[in-house]
């Protein structure tokens, strides 16, 4: 009997080991970030996810007083074309004027949240559709952001766009 309970054990055992194995890989996180050697990461919660979604909502309600309470400080943006804004003054100039031209309105349509394993800093990625509105005319672009949130401000972030492509004609569409 007490072979067959040793046995059972080891085998109990033996089949958990890889399960082990994986929930402690996952802690250590993965991924890796070449400018920082080791780093590794992990998903971080909502609240993180809940600061980018204000901070958006703000954006769409043209609330430019909210965004700035949002942000540090010392803000840094690097925009699509390569351009960077630092600080809430250059940031709430470029707004001010991009609100007035082009009207602008984020549709967020996934977001994550995650944090870096030794550092501890926290970070969201997120796709938006953006539309913009020039003499009555809409624009539509995607735009990927890799945004910092530190102490529940947005500390800095980086915007990567492309246009929404035209879909192609049916073939009905092109028969005349």
């Amino acid at each position: 009997m007490k072979t067959l309970v040793l046995m059972l054990a080891v085998t109990i055992t033996a089949c958990n080991a890889p399960a082990e194995k994986e929930a402690a890989k996952e802690q250590e996180g993965a991924g890796f970030f070449t400018p920082v050697e080791g780093e590794r990461y992990v998903v971080a919660t909502d609240a993180v996810t809940d600061v980018w979604m204000n901070y958006i909502k703000a954006h769409n309600d043209g609330d430019i007083e909210a965004i700035m309470a949002m942000e540090s400080d010392s803000i840094s943006i690097e925009t699509e074309d390569g351009n960077v804004m630092k600080g809430k003054d250059m940031h709430r100039e470029g707004l001010s004027a991009w609100f007035e031209a082009e009207s602008p309105q984020w549709n967020v349509y996934w977001a994550m949240p995650y944090k870096a394993v030794n550092g501890g800093q926290e970070w969201i990625i997120a796709g938006h559709e953006v539309t913009t509105t020039v003499d009555g005319k809409q624009n539509v672009e995607l735009h990927m952001i890799d945004g910092q949130i530190e102490d529940g401000k947005i500390k800095q972030f980086y915007v990567y766009s492309k246009d929404v492509p035209v879909p192609p004609k049916m073939e009905a569409d092109t028969e005349e």
